[in-house]
This record gives C-alpha cells, sequence and structure tokens, in this order.
C-alpha cells in the first residue's frame, strides 16, 4: 500500500514520499479493526453471564457460567519473562515505554481504591488460584491497544501486545468489580475502532490549573480516550513560561505553565497512557508573542492585522521556529500541533501579500503552506509529527502532517480521499455540527447529550480518530468545574463509540445508566459542588458600574471588548462575540442593555448552583417578545419571559419542562427580582414582597446572561448567594437597596378619585409591582399616604405605569390640610421618578398631579418613601 506523496491542487509539486514509519502506522490502524466481524456491542453468548456493562463496552464476549472473586490470598502475578517490557514486539508512533510492572503497580492502587483490597504485585511463572494474572503476548489482531481477558472460578489472565493493552484490560477489570463484588466468568477480546481518542482543552483564554489537568487524565483514562491536546496560546495569552521568552507568559505563576509544572502533567499521563499534545497556535491569534522583544513580526502595518505573524518573513519564520524549538523538548509525545487556524481570507487582498506570490507560490495558501513546511522542519528535528487545523480543502501540506479538521464532514472526507490522515471534529454536514464544547455560544457550539453515542465513525484507513475539544471564547474567568460538567457524560460517550465502534443495543439511556454504575476513576479527586453558605453574603456580584480590564498578570493586555467584574467573586464576565449594549442607563450608574433577537450574550461560565439559592437583580423590561432568557447555560435557564406564557417569568430545564410563575416583569419600569430556591420549590419576591411560587426548583445556571433569546430592557445590581434568604432577609435587603425602609408600605392612604374597582389607591403602597391605583381622567388629582408620625423624609419614589403625570408636586404636610411644596416638576417623563434630597419632615406626603402626561388618569404602581 502506498499514499500520494503530496495532494494535488493548483499545479505540480514536487514528490514528498510517505515516511516508512507513517505507512507502518496506516497498516497498524486497519489491523486496529481486528476480526472482521466483531459481535455487536454488549452481546452477550447465548448462554452464560451478559457481557458486563463497562464504558467503552467489551468489543467480544463469550459469557461462562459462575464467577470469579478476590480472595485475602489475591496476588497481582507478572509473567516474569515480560515484567519488565513495555511490548511484545508491536509498535506505533504512540508507543507506550511503560512496562508491564509499571501498569502493575499502578492496578495494585487503583484496585486498593475500588475494593479497598491491597494485593501484593508477584513475579511468577506458577499463579496459584485468587490471582490476576499479567503479561504480555503477540496478538496481531489487537493491535497495539487491544487486550484478551479470560475470567475462571479460579484465576483472571489479562494479555496484551503492549503495556498499554493491559493497562486498558486493568481498566475493564476495575469497572467489572465496580458493577459487583465478584467478575463474572468469560473471554473478552477488546481492541479500539479508531487510534487517535482526544479531548482538547483551551487552557489559553481560560487557564487550567495542573492539578484539574491531571485529574482529566485519569478520567479520561478510565474510559479508554488515549489523547489531551493543549491549546497554550490564543489572542488572549500563551501560558508557557520558559526564562528565555519569559514576558510571553502571564506574571502570575499561578496562571502559566513552568517546565516543571509540564513535567507533572507528563508523568502522570504516562502512568495512565495518555499522550499529551501541545498546540503552540500560529500564524493567526499572534498578539501575545508577534512583538516580542520590542521587533513587531505581524502584519499590522502591512496588512493592518496585527492578530496575525508575518508567516512571509524568512525572519519571522524563523523566530517562530526558535519559539517551537524552547518548547517542543517539554513534551513526551510523539505528536505538536501547530494550529494554523482561522488565516483571515482578507490577507490575499492585502498588496503586501500580493507581492510574495510567485509561480512556485500563486496563493494564500500557497503561502501558508510554506510556513507550516518550514515548521514541520523543527517538528521533526525533534522527532516529532506535525498536527494542523483545517477547515476546508485549500491547505495541502505534505502528507505526513496529521490533519484535524473543524470544517464540516464534507471537508475530512475530501482530505481523507487526498492521503491525509485525518482525526475530526466534525459528525455531521451542518455548519457547527462538530464535537465542541464551546459554552459561550450555547445553543449552536455544543454538541447535544447522545449524539456522541448515536454517532459511528467512518471507516477510512485515513481516519485518524477523533476529538472532544472545548473553547474559551468569551470564558476568559470562568470556573474549570463548568467545563468538566459538561464534558462528563460526553467523555464517556466519547471512549464508547471510538473504542467501540460496532452497532450497539445499548441505548443512551441505558448507557448513562451504566456510565453511573460504573462511576468515576478511583483516584480523581471528587468534583464536588461548593457547600452552602450561612453569612447572608453574596458570593457573585455584577453592578455593571465599570468596566474591568485584564491585566498582565492573568492574560495579555491587549485585545479586549467587554469585561465586566464580579466584585464580590472571580467569575468576570465577558462579552466579545455578541456584546450586550454597555453602558445602558441602570437603575443607579450603568446597566446592562439588551435586545430581543440580538443574540446579546453576557459570558460567565460559573457552574451551576443547587439549590438552595438565591438571586437578586434590579431589571427593567422595555419592549414585549416572547420565551426571553435572563440567565441560564446549557441545561436550565431563568425566563423573563416564559415560553407560551402572556410575559410571564419562568423557570426551564431543557429537555425536561418549562415552569411558569403567575407574575409579569411590568414594561417601562425598574422592579427589584429575588428568587429564591429551596428543595421544595422557588419563590419569586418583587421589590421585597412575595410575588408568585412554584413547587418546582432548577440549579441556578450562571453560564451566562442573554444568549440567542434575550429579553428586551436592562439589569443592574445582580448577586448570587449560595443559600436561600428568608422572606424578613429579601424584604431588608430590598429596602437597603432602596436607601432604608420604605415609609409609606402599607399605611393608610387615600385619593382624589379611583377610576375604577381593582385600582384602588392601597395598590400604590402594597409594595407590589403588579398592582396599581389609577385616578380619574382629568386635572388635578392627587394620591397621599399617613406615615402615622411626623417623620425626616429624603426621598420618594415613584413607579408610574404608562399613564403618567408631565406635571405634579410632591407635597408634605403634619395635619393633612397645610400643605408645603418640596419638588416640582413639569417635564415629567413617566417610568421611574427618584426624587431625592428633599431633606424634609412631615406625618403626610402627597403626590398632587397638575399635568397628566396622557389622555388617560394618574396611574402608580408604587408610590414609595424613604427617610434617606
Amino acid at each position: 500500500m502506498s499514499l500520494p506523496p503530496h495532494a494535488p491542487r493548483r499545479r505540480a509539486l514536487g514528490a514528498r514520499p510517505l515516511p516508512a514509519g507513517l505507512l507502518l502506522l496506516a497498516l497498524l490502524l486497519i489491523a486496529a479493526g481486528g476480526p472482521a466481524a466483531p459481535a455487536p456491542a454488549r452481546a452477550a453468548s447465548t448462554a452464560g453471564n451478559a457481557a458486563p456493562a463497562v464504558t467503552p463496552a467489551l468489543r467480544q464476549w463469550t459469557g461462562g457460567t459462575g464467577q470469579f472473586t478476590l480472595t485475602d490470598a489475591s496476588r497481582i502475578v507478572l509473567d516474569p519473562a515480560t515484567a519488565d517490557l513495555g511490548t511484545s514486539g508491536a509498535t506505533s508512533e504512540r508507543l507506550s515505554t511503560r512496562t508491564a510492572a509499571q501498569v502493575a503497580d499502578r492496578f495494585a492502587a487503583d484496585l486498593a481504591a475500588v475494593t479497598g483490597r491491597t494485593l501484593p504485585v508477584a513475579r511468577t511463572s506458577t499463579p496459584a488460584a485468587g490471582d490476576v494474572v499479567l503479561t504480555l503476548a503477540a496478538d496481531t489482531g489487537l493491535g497495539t491497544e487491544g487486550y484478551a481477558l479470560t475470567v475462571t472460578d479460579t484465576r483472571v489472565t489479562l494479555s496484551a501486545p503492549t503495556s498499554t493493552g493491559v493497562f486498558y484490560g486493568t481498566r475493564t477489570l476495575l469497572q467489572m468489580l465496580r458493577l459487583g463484588p465478584a467478575i463474572p466468568r468469560g473471554t473478552a477480546r477488546d481492541w479500539p475502532g479508531l487510534a487517535y481518542r482526544a479531548e482538547h482543552f483551551d487552557v489559553s483564554r481560560r487557564y487550567m490549573a495542573p492539578a484539574d489537568i491531571e485529574d482529566e487524565i485519569r478520567r479520561a483514562s478510565w474510559h479508554k480516550i488515549n489523547t489531551i491536546q493543549l491549546m497554550f496560546n490564543q489572542a488572549n495569552a500563551f501560558r508557557l513560561h520558559s526564562p528565555a521568552y519569559a514576558s510571553l507568559a502571564p506574571t502570575d505563576p499561578g496562571r502559566r505553565y513552568s517546565q516543571a509544572d509540564i513535567a507533572r502533567i507528563e508523568a502522570v499521563a504516562a502512568q495512565y497512557h495518555v499522550v499529551i499534545v501541545p498546540e503552540i497556535q500560529g500564524p493567526t491569534k499572534a498578539q501575545p508573542y508577534a512583538a516580542f522583544g520590542g521587533t513587531d513580526r505581524s502584519l499590522s502595518v502591512r496588512c493592518g492585522d496585527a492578530g496575525t505573524l508575518d508567516f512571509t518573513d524568512p525572519a519571522a519564520t524563523a523566530w517562530m521556529q526558535g519559539l517551537l524549538g524552547e518548547f517542543i523538548g517539554w513534551f513526551q509525545g510523539p505528536y505538536v500541533h501547530l494550529g494554523n487556524d482561522e488565516v483571515p481570507a482578507a490577507l490575499a487582498d492585502c498588496p503586501y501579500i500580493k507581492s510574495k506570490l510567485t509561480a512556485a507560490a500563486p496563493t494564500l495558501a500557497d503561502l501558508q503552506e510554506q510556513f507550516i513546511a518550514a515548521e514541520q522542519a523543527t517538528v521533526r528535528a525533534h522527532g516529532k509529527r506535525a498536527m494542523i487545523w483545517v477547515n476546508g480543502t485549500a491547505i495541502r501540506p505534505a502528507t505526513d502532517v496529521l490533519i484535524m479538521n473543524f470544517g464540516s464532514t464534507v471537508v475530512s472526507a475530501t482530505m481523507r480521499s487526498l492521503g491525509y490522515d485525518v482525526v475530526d471534529s466534525a459528525y455531521r454536514t451542518g455548519p457547527y455540527t462538530r464535537f465542541y464544547i464551546s459554552p459561550a455560544d450555547y445553543e449552536s457550539k455544543v454538541v447535544p447529550r447522545g449524539d456522541i453515542h448515536t454517532w459511528t465513525p467512518v471507516a477510512d484507513p485515513h481516519n485518524a480518530g477523533q476529538v472532544l475539544a472545548a473553547w474559551g471564547d468569551d470564558l476568559y474567568f470562568s470556573e474549570t468545574d463548568y467545563y468538566l460538567d459538561l464534558f462528563d457524560g460526553r467523555r464517556a460517550e466519547l471512549g464508547e463509540r471510538t473504542w467501540n465502534p460496532d452497532p450497539t443495543t445499548r441505548g443512551y439511556a441505558v448507557f448513562t445508566q451504566d456510565l453511573r454504575a460504573v462511576g468515576d476513576e478511583p483516584t480523581a479527586a471528587p468534583r464536588t459542588p461548593p457547600a452552602p453558605t450561612t453569612d447572608g453574603a453574596p458570593v457573585h456580584t455584577w453592578t455593571f458600574d465599570s468596566p474591568y480590564t485584564p491585566t498582565a498578570a492573568t492574560h495579555h493586555p491587549g485585545d479586549w471588548k467587554l469585561t465586566l467584574p464580579d466584585t464580590t467573586g472571580a467569575l468576570h464576565a465577558n462579552g466579545f462575540l455578541y456584546p450586550p449594549h454597555y453602558p445602558a442607563t441602570g437603575r443607579g450608574g450603568s446597566g446592562l442593555g439588551f435586545t430581543a433577537g440580538s443574540g446579546q450574550t453576557l459570558s460567565i461560565g460559573g457552574r451551576a448552583v443547587r439549590a438552595p439559592w438565591t438571586l437578586s437583580l434590579w431589571a427593567k423590561r422595555t419592549g414585549d417578545a416572547t420565551d426571553t432568557v435572563l440567565l441560564r447555560d446549557t441545561d436550565t435557564a431563568i425566563k423573563i419571559e416564559q415560553a407560551g406564557s402572556d410575559h410571564r417569568l419562568g423557570l426551564t430545564a431543557y429537555g425536561v419542562g418549562d415552569h411558569t410563575f403567575d407574575y409579569s416583569l411590568p414594561l417601562g419600569q425598574w422592579t427589584h427580582l429575588t428568587l429564591v430556591a429551596t428543595g421544595s420549590g422557588t419563590t419569586l419576591y418583587a421589590n421585597g414582597s412575595p410575588a408568585a411560587a412554584l413547587p418546582q426548583t432548577i440549579a441556578l445556571p450562571l453560564g451566562g446572561f442573554g444568549g440567542k433569546r434575550p429579553f428586551t430592557g436592562v439589569i443592574d445590581e445582580v448577586q448570587v448567594y449560595r443559600q436561600a434568604l428568608t422572606a424578613t432577609e429579601v424584604a431588608a435587603r430590598y429596602a437597603q437597596a432602596t436607601g432604608g425602609a420604605n415609609l409609606a408600605l402599607n399605611r393608610p392612604v387615600t385619593a382624589s378619585s379611583t377610576y375604577r374597582a381593582g385600582v384602588e389607591p392601597a395598590n400604590a403602597v402594597d409594595g407590589s409591582g403588579t398592582t396599581r391605583w389609577s385616578s380619574n381622567r382629568t386635572d388635578p388629582q392627587w394620591l397621599q399616604v399617613d406615615l402615622g408620625a411626623p417623620t425626616a423624609i429624603g426621598r420618594v419614589r415613584i413607579e408610574w405605569e404608562a399613564a403618567y403625570g408631565k406635571a405634579y408636586q410632591i407635597q408634605v404636610s403634619d395635619d393633612a390640610v397645610n400643605w408645603t411644596t418640596v419638588y416640582a416638576t413639569t417635564t415629567g417623563n413617566g417610568g421611574t421618578d427618584e426624587i431625592t434630597g428633599l431633606g424634609t419632615h412631615g406625618r403626610h406626603v402627597r403626590l398632587h398631579g397638575t399635568a397628566r402626561g396622557t389622555q388617560y388618569g394618574y396611574s402608580v404602581w408604587e408610590f414609595q418613601v424613604h427617610a434617606a
């Protein structure tokens, strides 16, 4: 078998023969398919034990009868002839150097964590009853990662061509023991369908601590995922720190990776047979390094593009090769990813780029290929294989470059047909049907749960594998657990279908049930949600009063659009892709504005908060829409206008149901909303008073404000609590937010007239934003409240319905006969009037209207009086 030396496109190029090692890899990938007709996943023999419900499902299983049980005398037994070897002769470019003995030590530790038993590791050619035997043995049908398992009533024997196969066999045994105290008798043969089974993390825009990466390595290996790709740079940060390039990385050591950090990550990866793939992105997203050392290597001056390295300049290219050379040696795996994504097509029209075109390189794509070839030479010099992203077929480097596709499946099919080995992220032909976790764009760039489980990989010798890719767009300060919650379940789906692509009878519901049964990797740190608080303090606050500019401590300072600080936590929110209106006029200071249908999003990236929780904010709805979102993530949402309702607030659990409050946020007026969730339901408060309740609750979503369906209006002063505030605490916080207690609340009130039943004067002082007083449709009219005793008065707040007063006075009196005007206006325009600085005193306070702003009467939702 041979592959084309270089895929044809526009011209004849010099032949680039496929290296012998790659030819061997291609043959091994074909061999990894094993027997031509493997049994369906989870298929049980017609008589005997059913196939254990492990994930990934076993490729082949023949059930016996009875079971094997570990005893106090059980041992892990190594064949002395192969104990210190890593392979029986099988080889591949990603062959592990770990020995069978090292795998046995790892297995012993994990077994103790699962069963509580500490089994000794022995080297002997005469195993005894109760032993678990690990051995290396040639078996061409298993490739370089497969294994064979035989379970009798007295012994377990696990053999594989390589230590990696032995390791994966031990993962299966550990899962079997999670399913029950004994292992069912039977025989299994198990091998992967795809060679490259990967997770990708953008650790540039949002930092991920080494300990979290190490635990994700453990979780990935539990489902036989063998690759984790780490993208270390983007426009907003370069995370690798070397003294030679010290100023590239953030100044905070806790937000960058040293060589020692990478060494620790690599050490864990080796134990769990996971390959770490570094991605050092170029020539785009180059802002952090393009001007390193005071030399501008970008296309800023020549083409107006400060984010792209001048990949046509030999000096800039050589500098980039030096940068790669500095870091490649930190990594032990066989691959180095060079990026290459999203080079602006508009560069083809730049006169400077046009001047670089030649007969040998007549297009922009050709110039990129020359840059890739130079970088590839550096990678090859370190004995490794280059990888690049593509989302089209124009870029065609040498065919020994491993292609990672983020275009459609048409792109990956074309590249495979041209002789490239392709790792795909796509699974359908749509614009963003990718195995993506890009939660800043919830609705279109997060692969739905279950989709991976129903997908079948393409059967093609050039189908090298599949990647589940997480991206940090707009989530520069997000929580790692927010991402990992999204990986949970999807991670196992990926392992299931890339390891065992055979037809399956295990539906998604059963798969998820089985997944819960096998549990998490035994030595990974538990990711328990934060405990509820009891101190009455918010854990997150967004006031929106001023933007936040990230510093060199955490990110590259340039290329920011909108970041708003979390003043009581660390979830600084970002709006880069689809920013909301900012600054909008808030209730006090700046607020955050949205328009329905705009797709405006302010991304947060916080882990959902399970009940108990409290959310409070000021909100003003300025237009009608339907099914609009205040706050959401991929699983739940708080709606300003619930789907199918008359603009009423609601809770949504996607895929489960919608729940609607009997309350609508008034148009055109600021309302203080508080939602309080407990184990028994959710209560909605408006302006400090209970307004509606539901027996249901949801996890409080902290993915972001807005989204594809934002409401039309403004929000301000958002606070999140990990506790359920009491009604008294809600009222007290509302009073504090409005400058103290409302002295008019539920006090005796009279008016000059009442238009009809249901709009009486008492409605204006009942603390509810949904009831109102309305007068007759003549001038003048008045509304007055008795505070009960002479009182200091500093502020009056009027929340008008649509029928407002254009000219009115605020008057005070001690006897309700003699009135003093302390405020007057002739230019009222409705909405909410906050009249401050009154500095007066009185028992009675009157709103005296002299000119209506509409043909209707005077209509007031709330009339409040405050001491300050």
